[in-house]
């Protein structure tokens, strides 16, 4: 059961709710994801929705920082490699797990899934990722008028 253990004052409660029905779809897409969050451009977790409650206090603050850094770090290495376009997504997948995230905006959607190596390869990345992107197109229209 998802629930969500933070969120920022600015978000009523009938829109948290609304992005936290968005932030399941996402869960559909990538089975096992085991929490999905939105940080804002200054790395504060604005929503967090989690499988199973866990007590997080420090390893937030970490996990912001970490995702901030690899928003950074992703930007660094589109221009690298000369891409033309700003990097809008990545997945970082190892033996067990995957880290991904998703630019919205000015902020990042960042999400865990449990995937083996294995199931990875068989697994349909192009068609779940163009879906989570209508979905980041949903989480802009539901945002567009709140303070992110």
């Amino acid at each position: 059961m998802t629930n969500c253990s933070r969120s920022n004052a600015a978000i009523a409660p009938k829109l948290l709710k609304q992005v936290q029905v968005k932030l399941k779809d996402i869960a559909q897409l990538y089975p096992t994801t085991t929490n999905c969050l939105i940080i804002d451009k200054n790395g504060e977790i604005i929503v967090e929705t989690v499988a199973a409650t866990t007590n997080v206090t420090q390893k937030e603050k970490d996990l912001s920082n970490t995702i901030h850094q690899l928003k950074t770090y992703a930007l660094t290495f589109g221009a690298t490699l000369q891409y033309q376009d700003e990097v809008q997504h990545i997945h970082i997948r190892g033996e067990n797990n995957m880290f991904s995230f998703f630019l919205v905006r000015d902020s990042i959607l960042a999400f865990f899934t449990q995937m083996d190596f294995e199931t990875g390869k068989s697994f349909n990345f192009q068609q779940a990722d163009d879906k989570v992107k209508g979905i980041c197109g949903e989480l802009l229209h539901l945002l567009n008028n709140t303070k992110i």
